[in-house]
């Protein structure tokens, strides 16, 4: 989301005349997007802006801007921290930097929701300005923002505010505008993308939608919250021939008396039904997922149960992460009892345990042959391609020449636990 709402901000301002330099020592504005989701990357973020110090110092007419969920949850107190700082956007201001940039004199140097009834996403989406991608052939579209599940560990619902959705034809529009610019592979993004409804309209309708009234080759999706995943949005997945056959599905415990507390609504008797009933329509489906360890009072015996379900789902991928306190979480008052060490240790253990599954999982797949969408040169060899399949794999092509921006047949020839390498 944060990757789609700075692109989105590049796009809007360079609409508006601006130019986009790589060098910080050439730039009049310099804006820093930033996240909430984990206490690393606040921290992240505060080292970058105390980098920010220097280019004040040699510039002082230079404007910093920070905006993103940090400064929505900081506000004041970050101008409190770093007086240099010329302005601070919440997420749902954050397309209002332009006007902030032409008239800043009659705004507030703190621009953030007060409170969830504030948040407010009209703004947002009714411009027709295309995000600056990074490849001209991929692109993220936001079909909602915010959140109402309050998991206990999560400061989305503070930062971002209640859940809203966007118009299904805003959407249709915007794949189509993508489209005719080039691109070939949308991701639609939401918080928790099965809860989308809009004028009678659910998140499978919309797939149905995006799949028949635009000319987009691939669709993908993400997060689905595993409460939320129906049987009429698997059947729509195994049956649109433009819905890619991945779906990221966030675990985050093994433990039921875990997973009660992380106020996740399912147990793992549920994950696993589910997973089975998707195992079971899609072919060949792709499962990723997110896995936190160390979650307060998370003993030995819970650890255990998020290994044996790595075990029996077997999943292609996952993010893992050590728990990191947020502020106003529920889980902010439980008391923070796993040992640093302890969660590190938990946390390679899992990492292991998942390169391994993933490994078996790629090299099962040698000598098959898959459409591959080549989106850029590898980094580690330019005279090499590199693009996913429909199940979000990363594949290394060997040295054909332009392939760029195009779906072409890959035979695998060799695997690693988070790369194909494969030929024409």
């Amino acid at each position: 989301m944060n990757v789609y709402d700075s692109e989105r901000l590049q796009g809007l301002l360079l609409s508006k005349g601006h130019r986009i330099t790589r060098n910080p020592e050439d730039a009049d504005i310099i804006v820093l997007n930033t996240c909430s989701v984990r206490e690393k990357a606040e921290r992240r973020a505060l080292g970058r802006l105390s980098e920010f110090y220097r280019y004040k110092q040699r510039n002082p007419d230079v404007m910093l801007v920070v905006t993103g969920c940090m400064a929505q949850r900081m506000g004041g107190e970050l101008v409190e921290q770093m007086p240099y700082l010329d302005l601070i956007l919440g997420p749902d201001q954050i397309f209002q930097l332009p006007e902030y940039l032409q008239n800043h004199s009659d705004y507030s140097r703190v621009a953030v929701c007060s409170s969830r009834e504030d948040f407010d996403f009209k703004q947002i989406w009714e411009s027709e300005i295309l995000p600056q991608r990074k490849t001209p052939f991929t692109s993220f579209v936001a079909i909602s923002r915010g959140c109402d599940n309050f998991c206990s560990y999560c400061v989305v619902p503070f930062v971002r505010g209640p859940e809203r959705h966007r118009p299904a034809d805003q959407i249709i529009r915007e794949i189509q505008l993508l489209t005719e610019s080039g691109c070939k592979e949308v991701t639609l993004i939401g918080q928790n993308v099965n809860s989308y409804k809009f004028g009678g309209k659910d998140f499978a309708d919309l797939l149905q939608m995006v799949n028949d009234q635009t000319k987009i080759d691939w669709i993908r999706f993400m997060t689905s919250h595993p409460k939320d995943l129906s049987e009429k949005l698997i059947h729509k997945i195994a049956t649109l021939p433009k819905v890619c056959e991945h779906i990221h599905l966030p675990l985050q415990s093994g433990s039921d008396r875990i997973l009660e507390k992380m106020n996740r609504g399912y147990t793992s008797q549920d994950y696993l039904q589910l997973v089975e009933r998707i195992k079971k329509s899609i072919e060949d489906a792709s499962l990723t997922t997110d896995i936190i360890v160390g979650f307060p009072t998370e003993t030995e015996d819970d650890f255990q149960k998020t290994q044996d379900m790595m075990e029996k789902v077997k999943f292609d991928s996952a993010f893992m992460f050590r728990y990191s306190k947020r502020e106003e979480t529920k889980a902010a008052i439980l008391v923070d009892d796993v040992p640093e060490e302890e969660k590190l240790k938990r946390l390679h253990t899992i990492i292991q345990l998942q390169k391994e599954i993933s490994k078996k999982k790629n090299q099962n797949l040698l000598g098959k042959t898959f459409k591959i969408l080549v989106d850029e040169t590898s980094k580690r060899d330019e005279n090499k391609w590199k693009g996913k399949t429909k199940t979000n794999k990363t594949v290394i092509i060997e040295g054909v020449k332009d392939l760029l921006g195009k779906i072409v047949l890959v035979k695998i020839n060799d695997a690693d636990s988070f790369t194909l390498f494969g030929s024409p």
